[in-house]
C-alpha cells in the first residue's frame, strides 16, 4: 500500500487533504481514485491507513480510518558527513534513512569539495526514503557545520565515532558497543581528514577514531558500513 509522510496531525475519523504535489502524485502516477487506500505517518502519531473520499483537479482528500501501527521511537544513531557531489550524497541520504539513522548531519573539513548544502532537497529525499522503507519516522537534518564549532559544542553524553584512514585507531569491531550510551559516525571528506583536523578530534575527550577496512572506502561506502554496525550492535 502507498504511505506518504504529511506533518499534520493524525487521528480517527479526522479529514486530511494533502499538498497539490502529493495530490498530483497520488492521482497522475499511482492513478488512485476515491475509496482506494494509502497510509499516512507524521513522524509521531504513528501510521494510519486512510481512505480517498473525494478526487479534485489539484487536490486529494482523504478520510482516516484506523492506525496500522503505534509510534516506535527507534535508535539514536546520528550520521555526521562532509558533503558530497549531488548523486552520492542523495544515496547516502537514502541509505542512511533506511538503516534508521535519528539524525543527518553536514560538517564542513578542510578539504570539503562541496561548500553549501541544501536542506530542502535533503528533506526530500528522507521523505521518500522513509515512505518506501517503512519507517515511522524521518532523521532530523542539521545545518552545515564546520568541524571545529562542531566539536565546541559538542554533547559530551554522545560518543563521537570518526574514520582514521591512516589506520592508526583500532578497528570498529573492537570498540565496544553499549545499548546504554549514544552514537554518532562521523565520515570526513575524498582525502580524509587534514593532520590538523586529526590532531583536534583526537584531543576531543568524547571523540574516538575507527577504522573500517584496510582499503580505501568512498566516503558513503564507509559511512553507511560504519552506521550498519553500530545498528546491529544497539538492536535489543
Amino acid at each position: 500500500m502507498i504511505r506518504l509522510y504529511i506533518k499534520e496531525p493524525l487521528a480517527k475519523n479526522q479529514e486530511i487533504s494533502l499538498s497539490e504535489r502529493q495530490s498530483h502524485y497520488i492521482q497522475n502516477v499511482m492513478r488512485l481514485k476515491e475509496n482506494d487506500h494509502l497510509l499516512l505517518f507524521n513522524g509521531t502519531d504513528g501510521e494510519w491507513e486512510t481512505c480517498i473520499s473525494k478526487v479534485q483537479k489539484k487536490s486529494v482528500a482523504l478520510k482516516i480510518l484506523s492506525q496500522t501501527k503505534p509510534q516506535e521511537s527507534g535508535s539514536d544513531v546520528w550520521l555526521l558527513f562532509s558533503p558530497l557531489k549531488p548523486k552520492r550524497q542523495e544515496i547516502l541520504e537514502e541509505k542512511a534513512t533506511e538503516l534508521g539513522v535519528s539524525c543527518l548531519w553536514p560538517i564542513r573539513c578542510d578539504r570539503t569539495s562541496m561548500p553549501k548544502i541544501n536542506l530542502e532537497k535533503m528533506e526530500a529525499h528522507v521523505v521518500e526514503a522513509a515512505e518506501q522503507c517503512g519507517r515511522l519516522s524521518l532523521p532530523a537534518l542539521k545545518p552545515l557545520t564546520s568541524l571545529p564549532d562542531l566539536l565546541k559544542g559538542w554533547d559530551y553524553s554522545r560518543l563521537l565515532l570518526f574514520g582514521d584512514e591512516t589506520l592508526m585507531s583500532p578497528s570498529l569491531g573492537k570498540i565496544e558497543i553499549s545499548p546504554q550510551k549514544s552514537y554518532a559516525f562521523l565520515i570526513g571528506p575524498e582525502g580524509g581528514f587534514t593532520k590538523k583536523e586529526l590532531t583536534l578530534l583526537r584531543s576531543h575527550p568524547q571523540t574516538q577514531g575507527v577504522t573500517l577496512n584496510p582499503h580505501i572506502l568512498r566516503a558513503e561506502t564507509a559511512a553507511l558500513a560504519g552506521i550498519a554496525y553500530l545498528q546491529i550492535n544497539l538492536r535489543p
